[in-house]
């Protein structure tokens, strides 16, 4: 009798493990959701809602299961796929796609493909940060008191950047040439030069920019009639050097028109400022030309060189007029510069009277 017991429960734990494993797979399948959705009028499903080429269809992750590493699939602990695949791990993971990728790592990961996401707790990704000029600044030419502007655009490094521009080699220090571009006014020739731009980042990284050419083109203007001047005391240079850049510039020496004196203060104080000036009795047209005589002393230009047949020693005869022996001749041309009368050349000399023998008694 006892092992008719024994049989039966044995019997009966064998039944009941059937039973249970036939749940388990009814229960999986029940679970399962369908590969893709369809509607009621689409050709490609069939009456019970599932595609008629799953395998075909890249975006569904349960056509194939997870591990397998196939298209469109799952992998865990690391796998790969075509498509859109997924793939995560604690040591190293990495998933190509040319769909969409995304990789996940806590040691190093990589993902790539035209919509690739890669993250990782310590892993290290690629991307285009290199610190450098997209834009160089540019060289142009501006008309006499015109605005002109340069620029440079950067990308890359670490924020924030910072920027210090230089004209002739020189920082400008006005409060205008730290910033990405950099406007001023041409309302002289002194503006004329060649600048660059120094650039740095958050990290202290550096970048200098090209030379960028600004080029300063007087306008074609005429020369009012009335008073132009120079002056010698500099000190009373109401425009911060600004005059000197013409009576002793590169671009040559130049008398300017009274109108250039805006405060009224060389003319009126000529006293202390040393002004001279000289009367233009029309107006001049653009590199029209006028004339002022030898014996005109004309400070920064030209002084008036006394008669070679002058005694210095005694005084005898005339220091500047002509006499049998010695003619002072030529003049000091000036051409219209737009209200500014340049220097272009002084013929001025002493010329021996050949019919007179000697130097006339002087040296």
């Amino acid at each position: 009798m006892t092992k008719r017991i024994l049989k039966r429960i044995r019997n009966f734990r064998v039944l009941s493990g059937l039973l249970i494993t036939f749940l388990t797979i009814l229960s999986f399948q029940n679970c399962a959701p369908q590969s893709s959705m369809c509607s009621g009028t689409n050709a490609e499903c069939n009456s019970e809602g599932s595609t008629s080429s799953p395998s075909t269809d890249k975006g569904s992750v349960w056509e194939s299961r997870p591990g397998s590493g196939n298209s469109g699939g799952v992998g865990v602990g690391g796998g790969s796929g075509g498509g859109g695949s997924v793939s995560t791990g604690s040591g190293s993971s990495s998933g190509t796609g040319s769909g969409g990728a995304i990789s996940v790592g806590s040691g190093g990961s990589s993902g790539s493909g035209s919509g690739g996401v890669s993250t990782g707790g310590t892993g290290t990704g690629t991307s285009n940060t290199a610190f450098r000029i997209v834009k160089q600044p540019a060289s142009m030419t501006v008309t006499e008191g015109g605005q002109f502007v340069l620029d440079v655009n950067v990308s890359g490094g670490s924020y924030p950047y910072s920027y210090q521009w230089y004209k002739d080699g020189k920082a400008i220090t006005n409060g205008m040439g730290d910033y990405s571009s950099y406007m001023d006014s041409a309302y002289s020739f002194d503006k004329d030069g060649n600048y660059h731009v120094v650039i740095k980042d958050g990290k202290g990284q550096s970048l200098q920019s090209s030379i960028a050419r600004v080029t300063v083109q007087e306008q074609a203007g005429v020369c009012d009639a009335g008073s132009y001047f120079t002056f010698t005391n500099a000190t009373y240079d109401s425009g911060y050097q600004y005059f000197s850049q013409y009576f002793d510039g590169p671009r040559g020496k130049y008398l300017l028109h009274q109108s250039y004196d805006t405060m009224g203060f060389l003319y009126s104080y000529r006293g202390y400022t040393k002004l001279y000036d000289y009367n233009v009795p029309s107006t001049l047209a653009y590199l029209g030309k006028t004339y002022i005589n030898c014996r005109t002393e004309i400070p920064r230009i030209h002084t008036p060189q006394p008669n070679p047949s002058y005694d210095h020693e005694w005084g005898y005869g005339s220091r500047f007029n002509d006499n049998g022996y010695w003619t002072y001749q030529g003049n000091v041309t000036f051409e219209c510069h737009n209200k500014r009368l340049k220097l272009i050349s002084n013929t001025c000399k002493w010329v021996h009277n050949p019919n007179y023998g000697g130097s006339g008694g002087g040296n």
